[in-house]
């Protein structure tokens, strides 16, 4: 026998409907206004009896329904208030039954009743199920203690907050909070907000939501970005959560808001609304902070997919979970899972390899050997990248990592030495003019001087030009908003050349030691690392670490590499390509051994662009570059840069070498 709660104003009517329903000895029995109910366990079945004028009953069944939660309700009200009864108990989803009942029909929905309140029906088993093995391999690597709190069905009226990136999960954790979380037997309202919604239509949506199932003791509203709402909408939200949803929309008597923004504590949500929602705070970290996640996602998925369709199981090979754990997901699991879905779509390999990857209709590999040896071999004949360049690889790619998708060619030691060798586009720029002592020679000081006054030119200019307009614009709300952005970056701009400018100028008489420069390059590149993820460039890089030393000043080189490096990854597009390169040259610095770096990269092109004009490049012109060059020569070596046509720019340095 189910556990009985018997609720009436009249003792003897309690009794009387204990007798009737057959109620075993732990049936608790009270009046509605009663404290014993407070204490008592939770029922399975509720038998209401309301009288008089239903006040007491009313406001019993408000207090009790949300602890009372999975029990079923019978309402024994006398014959002629039976649709009265109906009317005021509108959100219990219960039988009215006129008293007095039949014993037998009484009796038979309390023994139904918590076999209907609890199995799930065959319907929805599948969607469940669907959604738990989802779930399993969306959230297997990460240990969420909130999530456990917010699944507790003690807690299914208490707001939560679930922050995360887009593509992570937001939308699938909400999901799982309701059909797990203790509001499963209402409905699930999903509210999209949108910087235009008002709070009418999110009313109209709750209300919407609310008809589509009968009334139950429980639902859940799911916020998605409510942080994208206007002010004056979370400011009314705020106010529903806090007091009382809308009249008429929310008709169920336990309600949970789970709210959805981005991965921005102190954003755009409404601070005051942020704290209401944070009755449970989850955040869920993007794709990239979770590479462990990768290898065991992509087999899951792929065994569930296979499983669904029949067929044999299939796996990813090595080379395509390290291709899919080097690249940095902007999308995170959702985009992953449309890579390993539309591959499996695609072909039948097993195990999948990198060269198999696809996405959108391309191939998703980073590197194709075909593409990329002719990428190269262009680069050196100085003409543009090849049309239709592949999608950006992840990056920082070693070549022996890469050994299995480059062109045999390109990885050649011969060929390789070859490339850093020989002399570059523009090789008349590249020839040192030899000097019995190294300094900062009068051609490089009037390029660094040159770089100077371009680099502070152009944000003294706006300046001056928006200072002239303020004062006949000033009541311009536009115009001031955008004379402060402007000024600011320009500021910003000037701010960085001084800086450059005054670590040059702290510099002392540079000292003599080992420099491994292959390994300085590898640090530089791997502190750049959220950086190149970020911007989707393809860093390829050939750095010889079988004679990687220098002579020269550490600090000081470190300084010149930063410079080179922050402005080449300046003037790389997103999702372009840098190829970096060192080796060991017995007599490449006046016929002394040399450690000799070759930057290469495409900086923006210019559409319809013609002939190149020299000078004109910000490769030029930039400071970055100049400062580099003066610290190359105060060590002793030589710097040199050719901006070419098709928007390169190859850079050649040399620094003295042990012999």
């Amino acid at each position: 026998m189910p556990i009985l709660w018997i609720v009436h104003r009249d003792p003897r009517r309690r009794a009387a409907i204990a007798r009737l329903a057959a109620a075993p000895e732990d049936t608790v029995l009270g009046a509605p206004g009663d404290p014993l109910f407070d204490a008592a366990p939770t029922p399975e079945v509720v038998l209401l009896g309301p009288a008089g004028d239903f006040e007491a009953e009313l406001q019993f069944a408000h207090r009790a329904a949300p602890r009372a939660g999975r029990a079923a309700w019978i309402l024994l009200p006398e014959r002629g208030h039976l649709e009265e009864v109906a009317r005021l108990f509108d959100t219990l989803d219960a039988d009215v039954l006129a008293f007095p009942p039949d014993p037998d029909v009484l009796r038979s929905r309390i023994l139904a009743a918590p076999e209907r309140a609890h199995p799930l029906p065959l319907s929805q088993r599948p969607a469940r199920e669907a959604l738990s093995g989802r779930f399993g391999r969306w959230f297997a690597d990460l240990e969420l203690p909130q999530l456990m709190r917010a699944l507790d069905p003690g807690l299914a009226d208490v707001p939560v907050l679930i922050r995360g990136e887009r593509g992570t999960g937001r939308g699938l954790l909400a999901h799982y909070l309701h059909a797990f979380g203790g509001t499963s037997d209402g409905v699930l309202i999903h509210v999209a907000c949108t910087p235009r919604a008002s709070a009418e239509e999110i009313r109209e949506a709750l209300r919407a939501g609310a008809r589509t199932e009968r009334a139950h003791s429980a639902c859940a509203v799911w916020l998605e970005d409510a942080d994208s709402l206007a002010a004056p909408v979370q400011r009314q939200l705020l106010r529903w959560i806090e007091l009382a949803a809308p009249e008429g929309a929310l008709p169920s008597y336990r309600v949970r808001w789970i709210a959805t923004a981005a991965d921005e504590p102190g954003g755009p949500l409404d601070p005051d609304l942020q704290q209401a929602l944070s009755g449970i705070a989850i955040r869920i970290p993007p794709l990239r902070d979770r590479t462990p996640l990768v290898a065991t996602f992509a087999n899951e998925t792929t065994r569930a997919w296979c499983a669904a369709r029949g067929e044999r199981p299939r796996r990813f090979g090595e080379d395509a979970i390290a291709v899919l754990e080097e690249y940095p997901w902007p999308g995170n699991l959702r985009e992953f899972e449309a890579v390993v879905v539309q591959t499996l779509r695609a072909g039948s390999a097993d195990p999948v390899r990198a060269a198999d990857l696809e996405y959108d209709g391309r191939a998703f590999a980073p590197l194709n050997a075909l593409e990329v040896g002719a990428l190269i071999a262009e680069a050196e004949e100085g003409g543009a990248p090849a049309a239709g360049h592949p999608p950006p690889a992840p990056p920082l790619l070693d070549a022996e990592a890469m050994a299995a998708e480059l062109a045999p060619e390109l990885l050649d030691p011969e060929a390789m030495e070859a490339a850093l060798l020989e002399e570059p586009p523009g090789a008349e720029r590249f020839e040192p003019t030899p000097a019995a002592e190294p300094s900062v020679g009068d051609a490089a000081l009037k390029r660094l001087l040159a770089a100077i006054d371009h680099e502070l030119r152009n944000p003294l200019s706006t300046i001056r030009t928006f200072a002239e307009l303020l004062p006949e614009r000033y009541q311009d709300a536009e115009f001031r908003g955008r004379f402060s952005e402007l000024v600011l970056q320009a500021v910003q701009r000037i701010t960085g050349v001084v800086e450059r400018l005054s670590q040059l100028a702290s510099l002392s008489e540079p000292s003599r030691e080992a420099v491994d420069v292959a390994g300085l390059l590898e640090q530089l590149l791997d502190e750049r690392r959220e950086l190149i993820h970020r911007r989707r460039l393809l860093v390829l890089k050939e750095l010889d670490a079988s004679q990687p030393y220098a002579r020269g000043d550490a600090e000081q080189l470190r300084l010149a590499f930063e410079a080179l490096l922050h402005k080449c990854l300046d003037l790389v597009p997103e999702r372009g390509d840098v190829y970096l390169a060192s080796k060991h040259h017995p007599s490449g610095l006046r016929g002394e051994p040399s450690v000799r770096v070759l930057v290469r990269f495409h900086g923006p092109a210019a559409e319809g662009a013609g002939p190149r004009v020299p000078g004109l490049s910000p490769a030029d012109h930039a400071v970055e570059f100049a400062v580099a060059e003066t610290i190359v020569r105060s060590q002793g070596g030589v710097f040199a840069i050719d901006a070419s046509e098709g928007n390169e720019t190859v850079i050649v340095l040399d620094l003295p070498a042990p012999g």
